[in-house]
């Protein structure tokens, strides 16, 4: 017994010797300052080798690039080091190493390029690459992968669900790793995250960890989804006897899916002109802001249509268009967009919003709007619609009509009208009460003009002496301060009720104020402080012209003008709605978009 015991004590010294006679061998009796090696030159496409490129510290820091790789190899997990040193025969050599594992793009003869540092160049490396191993069945294995789609032939940008379900009864290590699919020509989405749930095989318990994938082909033909792989190592506990029974080997585990084939087709021939929408459901509703039976001429109302799709992303949603009519104008709004993953793939909703506003009463219908779909279950043509809308605008209360003797700015008849004097005379005037009208004319425009022009000038030298003060106010602790305090401004939307009751009473000077009082409270972080601010904040061409033929209404000497309070009304509303839109958006938490644009 002893001696027997003697006899395996021997050959495990032997064996131990033999190891760390190899271990200490592979060094280069004549060390390179720059080298490059693989662990294996043969593998298949569904393996990983490792490649080693070692660096001598005699380089420096440099580090070499491996952009070359991508071409042949793709890149498995991220690149680690490990510094060292050797001593062969009194040379002393210290090195580091850059180890990246690589997996092959492709059957075939692949060449890992030359690497660079300097002056110093590695030889190419050539790896033999063959067929992938494929596991098909759990009555044999302990881990394995498996691959499905949801159906053998789409049509173009329909929806495809393509799962990967990895079976295991045992644990591996940390490191583990998935692919995604790469398929050509096509736009592929991982749905949610994975799912982990355990089944029963051949009387085996799996963990099962599920991932799903959606895929629009963006093209007909044939369309080809690659294999996914799993990689991942394994340590198994063992050895030769009792007495070496805890010493750990590890094994890698590499894993290929199968390959699908679809049968993509084209759209049919029968779809009318538009926006193809291959889709499970499309539905289209609207809701409104207000009644339409009874507005009042100036008086805006929203209209609000939300499209829904199952099987769809938002982003191939069409957008609804409308055209002016006489006395009804549309004012669109910026459409909302989202996606969201469900058990059956991806629902998309596209909602926009439109301000109607009247300008005269009477009347009138909105076309009914249509959306042509295709049903991808039954394969037939269907729509969307809502029907025509009927509009009824009544006149305002305070709607005058304009007299030759008096001043109303064109295309708001809810303006008050403005007496302006007759200054031409008439046949029962005497001559010298007609001269004496206009030399007082002439004089009152004069010192009007005069007024204005110091009234102008003042403010430009209480603008300057407000920055030269706010300048020059001495500084406490290093922190400058400012003697005045801005005037408190109402919120949005009291000044928005503020505006739209100065643009009903058709006042230029009251619609400036209240203008840049709403431009100051929905924007608090601007220093809006005349209408040329308000203009730059918003950045709306509409509302330029707008604001230019306000400017022109209060200071020029024509009585005609662009300015019409009921686009300005509309074009406020549009604005004000949008940028609480915005500020709402960014709240809220979303999906990610399922488009990479």
């Amino acid at each position: 017994m002893v001696k027997r015991l003697l006899h395996i004590l021997l050959m495990g010294a032997a064996l131990l010797a033999g190891f760390a006679t190899t271990t200490l061998a592979q060094p280069s009796s004549d060390p390179q300052p720059l080298s490059a090696f693989v662990d294996r030159n043969e593998i298949t496409l569904n393996e990983v080798l490792t490649l080693t490129i070692r660096v001598d510290n005699s380089l420096g820091n440099s580090r070499p690039s491996l952009t070359a790789l991508n071409r042949d190899f793709e890149t498995i997990g991220n690149i680690s080091t490990r510094s060292s040193y050797s001593n062969i025969n009194g040379t002393v050599q210290s090195f580091v190493d850059y180890i990246v594992r690589l997996r092959p793009r492709s059957t075939g003869t692949l060449t890992i390029p030359a690497f660079r540092i300097g002056s110093e160049v590695t030889s190419p490396i050539r790896v033999s690459v063959g067929e992938a191993d494929q596991v098909s069945s759990a009555g044999d294995s302990e881990i394995f992968i498996e691959s499905t789609v949801s159906k053998e032939q789409v049509y173009v940008q329909e929806q495809l669900l393509y799962t990967i379900k990895l079976y295991y009864s045992i644990s591996f290590d940390q490191g583990a790793q998935l692919t995604s699919p790469q398929v050509a020509d096509s736009v592929v989405q991982q749905l949610g995250s994975d799912e982990t749930y355990s089944e029963i095989i051949d009387g085996i318990r799996y963990n099962v960890t599920e991932r799903r994938f959606v895929v629009f082909p963006q093209g007909s033909g044939q369309l080809t989804i690659p294999p996914v792989y799993f990689t991942a190592t394994v340590g198994r506990r063992g050895g030769l006897t009792r007495f070496f029974n805890n010493r750990t080997s590890v094994r890698e585990i590499n894993l290929a899916s199968d390959t699908h084939n679809i049968d993509v087709l084209g759209k049919p021939a029968d779809f009318p002109e538009g926006t193809w929408l291959p889709a499970t459901d499309v539905s289209i509703e609207e809701s409104w802001s207000g009644p339409v039976d009874s507005l009042t001429v100036g008086e805006s109302v929203t209209r609000n249509i939300r499209i829904s799709a199952t099987g769809l992303s938002s982003s191939l949603l069409p957008g609804i268009t409308y055209e002016d009519m006489d006395g009804l104008k549309f004012y669109p709004d910026q459409p909302v967009s989202e996606d969201s993953a469900t058990e059956t793939g991806v629902s998309g909703i596209r909602s926009e919003g439109t301000a109607i506003v009247p300008s005269q009463p009477g009347e009138f219908v909105i076309p009914e709007i249509v959306i042509p779909w295709w049903n991808t279950v039954t394969n037939t043509l269907e729509n969307a619609v809502i029907p025509a809308r009927t509009i009824s605008v009544v006149a305002g209360s305070n709607q005058v009509t304009s007299t030759p003797g008096s001043f109303a700015i064109p295309g708001n008849p809810a303006t008050d009208a403005i007496p302006v004097p007759n200054i031409q005379g008439s046949a029962s005037m005497p001559a010298s009460q007609t001269s004496g009208l206009y030399l007082f004319w002439i004089t009152a425009t004069a010192v009007f003009a005069a007024a204005w022009l110091f009234s102008t000038a003042m403010w430009l030298r209480s603008r300057r002496m407000l920055a030269y003060s706010i300048t020059t106010t001495p500084s406490i602790n290093g922190q400058r301060q400012q003697s005045a305090r801005p005037p408190v401004s109402p919120n949005a939307e009291t000044a928005l009720k503020l505006l739209n009751t100065a643009i009903s009473n058709g006042s230029p000077p009251e619609i400036r104020h209240r203008l840049i009082q709403w431009g100051q409270a929905l924007f608090p972080d601007s220093n809006i402080m005349t209408l040329t601010h308000l203009s730059q904040r918003c950045k709306d061409t509409s509302l330029d012209g707008q604001l230019q033929a306000i400017e022109q209404a209060l200071y020029s000497e024509q009585k005609e003008t662009a300015f019409t309070p009921v686009d300005l009304a509309g074009i406020v509303s549009r604005l004000h709605k949008g940028h609480k839109n915005r500020r709402s958006s960014a709240k809220d938490h979303t999906l990610p978009p399922l488009y990479k644009n």
